[in-house]
């Protein structure tokens, strides 16, 4: 049966199955991350205390009921904004999604602009940035995978990070 022919209730079965798929695998991740991710994901205090009393479960059978009960909690709150702040944390080690724009954009900038945005930038122009900067250059005209990118990104993310 394709999504067009479902009716109303078949539908909203499949929505209910697939919200609460995607809280059991949110509260999985969250369930098994370290302690020091999980202190960076600023949540709010109230999440933060659920998702602490279930993470201090150690049993198997109770630590798999507690990861149920933690994925029911999860339906009641922003799901996508959970995801996006453990996305930020993963990738830069912060949750606020404000540094990482800023820091996507300052990349962007150093790559097209050069030397020119390097020197408005607030770590200004010194090792490693001249030669990350050209790497990156070098990447993005030969058309190689974005790791010169990437290193240029942690390096612009460090020190947003010192000076913010």
């Amino acid at each position: 049966m394709s999504r067009d022919d479902e009716s109303r209730r078949q539908t909203a079965q499949r929505e209910k199955r697939q919200a609460g798929d995607r809280s059991a695998r949110v509260a999985r991740q969250l369930m098994e991350m370290s302690d020091a991710v999980f202190a960076k994901l600023d949540l709010d205090e109230e999440l933060r205390e659920e998702i602490e009393v279930a993470r201090r479960v150690t049993s198997a059978i109770a630590r798999r009921r507690a990861e149920r009960t933690l994925a029911g909690v999860l339906r009641g709150v922003d799901i996508a904004d959970v995801q996006q702040r453990m996305a930020n944390v993963e990738a830069t080690g912060s949750a606020d999604p404000r540094l990482f724009h800023a820091a996507e954009k300052w990349r962007a900038r150093l790559i097209e602009e050069g030397s020119a945005a390097a020197a408005e930038f607030p770590g200004g122009y010194v090792d490693p940035l001249p030669q990350l900067i050209q790497n990156a250059r070098r990447e993005r005209d030969t058309g190689k995978p974005p790791g010169a990118a990437r290193a240029l990104f942690r390096h612009v993310m460090s020190v947003l990070k010192g000076n913010g």
